[in-house]
């Protein structure tokens, strides 16, 4: 997502930190808003209502699922 962010400063991103591993620091990026961790029955309303598209990248869960 950083590197997304990079190449389209006038799009705006939500990145919602994870709890485990290390996460991505956005410090610099204006377009990007970092929500701490959202409890799963926030998600729909705080993420999920406002997004066009999802990317979910994620090398500690097989199956992530989102929705």
């Amino acid at each position: 997502l950083r590197a997304l962010a990079q190449r389209i400063p006038e799009q705006q991103f939500v990145a919602v930190r994870g709890a485990y591993g290390e996460q991505v620091d956005y410090d610099g990026l204006d377009n990007v808003e970092v929500l701490a961790q959202v409890p799963g029955e926030e998600l729909a309303e705080r993420v999920y209502g406002r997004t066009r598209v999802l990317l979910m990248p994620s090398s500690y869960e097989s199956w992530g699922r989102a929705g």
